[in-house]
């Protein structure tokens, strides 16, 4: 099973604890061994210190996959980084939505961070539930942690 994430730019460091204990969940529950991150924005961030982090305790791989060709990771995470095949030729302004299309053809499970039903990363997280793919929001985790 391959795991991807999306989730708001703007997310915050407070979901930084849920977001790790759901990803060594995944690893321990369902023997997930490989993430696909992508690079734009504090969730992508977020996402890649964990991973970098999980990775030395555990026997995980994960790819950092970039919409545009010089582009460097958000982190010091040094591990692969991916260009999808066919971006080359993509316009920039279309380069992430497309790099989003080929996360979801690739993976087979979503962890998210979608709080706003009205933005980009709703329609992606919306495209992959579509596609079967299996979703986690942690944005609806704490809703119902919060209505508790």
């Amino acid at each position: 099973m391959i795991c991807t994430f999306f989730g708001h730019r703007d997310a915050p460091s407070t979901i930084t604890s849920a977001l790790k204990s759901t990803i060594m969940h995944l690893i321990q529950a369902q023997n997930v061994k490989t993430f696909y991150v992508g690079n734009n924005g504090r969730f992508d961030l977020l996402v890649q210190a964990i991973l970098k982090d999980i990775s030395t305790q555990t026997n995980i791989r994960y790819s950092i996959i970039i919409s545009h060709i010089n582009e460097q990771a958000l982190s010091d995470a040094q591990n692969a980084t991916v260009f999808p095949e066919g971006l080359e030729t993509v316009p920039p302004k279309y380069a992430i939505a497309k790099r989003n299309a080929w996360l979801i053809e690739n993976s087979s499970m979503v962890i998210a961070y979608a709080i706003h039903t009205h933005s980009n990363c709703h329609s992606w997280i919306e495209k992959a539930k579509r596609k079967g793919l299996q979703i986690i929001n942690l944005a609806d985790c704490a809703n119902k942690k919060e209505q508790a």
